[in-house]
């Protein structure tokens, strides 16, 4: 039986804890992504956490957690396995397909440029064409370096 208004779900289970993630399509036809945690409490009770991600930050988001995903995998940490981290190779290559630069290491002088460019009145759309990445990658760049990005209606 399929949930009501659900695309695709993927189920991910770790240490007690089961986690759904859920692409639905509201009533406007527009796409968001649910978040469920579950996890069985010492009493024998379920706690329940949900998180809903809109059409519109889910490039940010992704940038966001790809971002941390290369700091934890680049961190120096000897004692930490990398090899319970994986990439979906897959998927960065698609985005590789349109943004050459996508999920590649920011140089200092990128950073320099990218902040000297949004702060002469560049668009997002600008930056992210004359950089190679994609605009949640430079709405996750600005907003590291400390540069606010005025979000504008999906």
């Amino acid at each position: 039986m399929k949930k009501q208004n659900v695309l695709h779900t993927e189920r991910v289970q770790s240490n007690g804890k089961v986690y759904f993630l859920d692409l639905k399509e509201a009533e406007n036809g527009n796409n968001y992504l649910v978040i469920n945690q579950t996890k069985m409490m010492d009493d024998d009770k379920t706690e329940r956490v949900k998180m809903i991600l809109f059409e519109n930050e889910i490039e940010q988001f992704a940038a966001a957690f790809s971002s941390i995903i290369f700091k934890f995998n680049h961190s120096g940490k000897e004692n930490r396995k990398k090899e319970n981290v994986k990439f979906d190779e897959k998927y960065i290559e698609d985005v590789r397909k349109e943004h050459p630069n996508a999920f590649q290491p920011w140089t200092k002088e990128d950073e320099e440029l990218l902040a000297a460019l949004f702060n002469d009145g560049k668009t997002v759309t600008e930056l992210s064409k004359s950089f190679q990445r994609n605009e949640g990658g430079i709405r996750a760049r600005l907003t590291k370096i400390g540069l606010a990005v005025k979000e504008t209606a999906a």
